[in-house]
């Protein structure tokens, strides 16, 4: 049998990131050789993944990473069991490292993610780093979900993590025009500024004529049965419910919302302000939110 040196666990560690001991158990099963003992913990990381795959993933990461001109973005949801597990520095540098391949890979969905080999290492797929992870931890981990956005030169994207890795946005904001280096640096202060409006008050459309119809007509139903319930009458009801909705448009409309910042203001407005700083006509194109949990 091979002699397992401590410079052989060390360097079977460096390549799988897993745990000392259990370095040393692979090697010593695979009689030393090192390409063999990564097919073990891979092995064995399946298994564990198999057997763990119907708990529930109730905790987790939120992950997001951007190009370095801001024309291209990713927001990653990577959730797990507990708590413990979803700050350990693993289960970052895990997402970290998903993040910036899907970024690099333009990666379109999660099946085809889970099937591509790794951006920086060709030799491991993405499906094996994340059962080595699930091996070294020992709970069901899943890459969720995620959003990648490409935008041109009249747009910019940026994104928001919440501390805590527990919630997370990111924003594609496109222009009339090249949004140059003079004013890249205000256009994505706006970006960052929306991505944390966002974050607090989770707006269910952009514009009021964006809203789900479903959702707005079931809206109008309840004011109209609160207004005749209250005794209003009929030929005020019309009139009254403009005012309800203009107010309802004011919690789920991005546009219409009052500006976390200063409440004065309503997003609108504070857009078409920097439109003017930058001469440029700036509009919300597109926004996704991640949040842990179900």
């Amino acid at each position: 049998m091979a002699k397992i040196t401590m410079e052989l666990i060390k360097e079977l560690r460096e390549k799988t990131q897993v745990g000392m001991m259990d370095c040393k158990k692979a090697l010593q099963e695979a009689d030393g050789d090192i390409d063999k003992a990564i097919e073990l913990l891979r092995k064995k990381g399946a298994a564990v993944a198999q057997k763990r795959a119907g708990n529930e993933t109730n905790n987790g990461h939120i992950e997001s990473c951007l190009s370095p001109d801001n024309k291209k973005g990713v927001l990653l949801k990577v959730s797990c069991e507990t708590d413990f597990s979803a700050n350990t520095e693993d289960m970052k540098n895990f997402s970290q490292e998903i993040c910036k391949h899907i970024l690099n890979k333009e990666t379109k969905d999660i099946e085809s993610l889970l099937n591509e080999s790794l951006f920086e290492n060709e030799k491991i797929t993405v499906q094996q780093r994340l059962e080595e992870l699930i091996s070294r931890i020992a709970e069901s981990i899943k890459t969720e979900k995620f959003v990648y956005l490409k935008t041109n030169e009249n747009g910019l994207i940026n994104s928001y993590i919440h501390p805590g890795a527990n919630l997370g946005v990111i924003i594609e904001l496109i222009a009339d025009k090249t949004i140059d280096e003079k004013n890249k640096n205000r256009v994505k202060e706006l970006a960052h500024d929306i991505c944390m409006q966002i974050a607090v008050t989770n707006p269910l459309s952009i514009r009021p004529e964006e809203l789900d119809k479903s959702l707005l007509r079931k809206e109008q139903e309840v004011i109209r049965e609160q207004l005749i319930s209250s005794g209003k009458p009929e030929n005020m009801i019309d009139k009254i419910m403009q005012g309800k909705l203009k107010k309802y448009y004011e919690e789920v409309c991005l546009e219409n919302q009052r500006f976390i910042k200063d409440d004065k203001k309503t997003i609108s407005q504070i857009i078409n302000e920097v439109s003017k700083e930058t001469d440029l006509n700036i509009k919300i194109k597109q926004f996704a939110r991640f949040t842990v949990g179900k």
